[in-house]
């Protein structure tokens, strides 16, 4: 019987090693992936130049992801999901807290700023990534909705029409799409995190125009950081 037991504690050792083992390899190739990709785009990283910078065959690469676009979906479920835990519902939401957690959201994009710097050629090229897209902007948009409401019904906003609603909205959707692309061209001399508070303080600017006078303190407080 204790023969059996410890037989069997080694086999799980043995698997728990191999599946340590497995998960590492697939970790170091999407890590690389990420650090090649932000360096020089995605379009201009190959495969085989992946498996080069990780000193290994190309049939290493392609076991765990077998064409390139398997890879950068891997990236996009990844930044999904911090993103995820970022953008939340908040019913106590005040224009500080909405700031701060899209601070946190913009360090997540810069992160995975390949994503954003190839956003047009990986929506014509892909078709899977293009429909998680889609899919992933429509809960943004749900959620990014709900939290313009709730600063509303928090006094920090001041009461909007439909139409000042999704003009927000829209502004808001635009500057978290495009702003990393915009830092490339226009900042590209100042470090990641002026980037992001050059942009932060454009956001606040947005939204100075619809807030109240306790939103806009909140404001003023921010911009003079």
């Amino acid at each position: 019987m204790n023969l059996f037991v410890n037989d069997k504690n080694k086999l799980n050792f043995v698997i728990d090693k191999i599946f340590i083992n497995f998960m590492n390899i697939r970790e170091r190739i999407v890590s690389k992936a990420l650090e090649l990709f932000n360096e020089k785009g995605i379009e201009y990283v190959g495969m085989r130049e992946l498996a080069a910078s990780l000193n290994t065959k190309l049939g290493n690469i392609t076991y765990y992801f077998p064409t390139k676009e398997d890879l950068i979906l891997r990236l996009t479920a990844d930044l999904s999901e911090l993103n995820s835990v970022i953008l939340q519902i908040d019913e106590k939401i005040s224009i500080a807290s909405y700031l701060e957690i899209t601070r946190r959201h913009f360090e997540c994009q810069y992160r995975y700023r390949c994503l954003f710097l190839s956003l047009v050629h990986l929506m014509k090229r892909y078709e899977k990534i293009a429909v998680r897209y889609k899919k992933i902007e429509r809960q943004r948009k749900e959620t990014g909705l709900i939290n313009i409401e709730n600063l509303v019904a928090n006094k920090y906003l001041k009461k909007l029409s439909a139409t000042d609603t999704e003009f927000l909205l829209l502004s808001i959707q635009l500057l978290s799409r495009f702003w990393i692309s915009q830092a490339a061209i226009s900042h590209s001399k100042l470090n990641p995190s002026d980037q992001i508070q050059y942009y932060l303080k454009l956001l606040a600017n947005i939204l100075s125009n619809y807030c109240s006078v306790k939103g806009k303190t909140q404001i003023v407080e921010f911009i003079g950081k």
